[in-house]
C-alpha cells in the first residue's frame, strides 16, 4: 500500500468523510484550537489510559500498532496478553457504531500481523464503567475494513458532499467547516 491512514481515520471517515480532510488540516494545532468539552473530557480520561501503572495483572497499553496488509497504524487503549483481550476505550458509549468497529478491527488485525495472539475484543465505557464484548473479526470483516480503508484512500473531497445536520452539530470541526453554516452545538 502507498499510503499508510491513521486507525482513528477510520471511524473520522464514517462519521463524516470531510472530518478526515479537516482533522489533518488542523493535526498539527493545539487540540484546543478545535476541541469541545466533550472532547476535551474525554481525551482527559483517556490520559488515564495512557498512563502506564504499577499492576499485578499483565497489561499493555498506548503502544503504536502498524499492519503493512492494510496500510494502517495507531496506538491501542488497552492489551491483556494473558486473557488475549483488547480492549478499545470511549467516555461514554451509547450506541456501538461501525466506525467503532473499524476502529477495533484494524487494531485487532494490526496486534496480530505483529504476533500477538487475540481471542476477544471489548469495548469500555468510561465515565459508565460499562463493558461490551463484540466478536472477533474473520475474513468477511477483514474485506470490509480493507474495502473501507481503500474508500477513504481513494475519496475525492473536491466533489460536493451531502451533510447531515445532527452530525454536523456534534461535530468538532463545524464552526471551521466550509460545508455547513453552522456551528456545533458546545461553540
Amino acid at each position: 500500500m502507498d499510503n499508510i491512514i491513521p486507525i482513528t481515520y477510520l471511524n473520522d471517515f464514517v462519521f463524516c468523510p470531510y472530518s478526515v480532510y479537516l482533522h489533518q488540516i488542523f493535526d498539527n494545532n493545539e487540540d484546543i484550537v478545535y476541541h469541545a468539552e466533550p472532547q476535551q473530557t474525554g481525551k482527559a480520561s483517556h490520559r488515564t489510559i495512557d498512563e502506564p501503572k504499577t499492576q499485578k495483572v499483565k497489561i499493555i497499553k498506548g503502544i503504536y500498532v502498524l499492519s503493512y496488509e492494510l496500510g494502517i497504524y495507531g496506538k491501542i487503549d488497552t492489551f491483556y496478553p494473558d486473557e488475549q483481550r483488547l480492549v478499545e476505550s470511549k467516555y461514554r458509549i451509547t450506541a456501538i457504531y461501525k466506525g467503532y468497529y473499524y476502529q477495533i478491527w484494524a487494531q485487532y488485525f494490526a496486534l496480530t500481523e505483529m504476533g500477538y495472539n487475540v481471542q476477544e475484543l471489548t469495548f469500555y465505557s468510561i465515565s459508565d464503567k460499562k463493558t461490551f464484548s463484540v466478536p472477533v473479526p474473520q475474513q468477511p470483516q477483514y474485506q470490509e475494513l480493507k474495502q473501507h480503508i481503500h474508500t477513504i484512500l481513494h475519496f475525492d473531497f473536491a466533489k460536493p458532499l451531502t451533510v447531515n445536520p445532527a452530525k454536523c452539530a456534534k461535530c468538532i470541526y463545524a464552526s471551521l467547516c466550509d460545508k455547513t453554516n453552522s456551528d456545533h452545538v458546545y461553540a
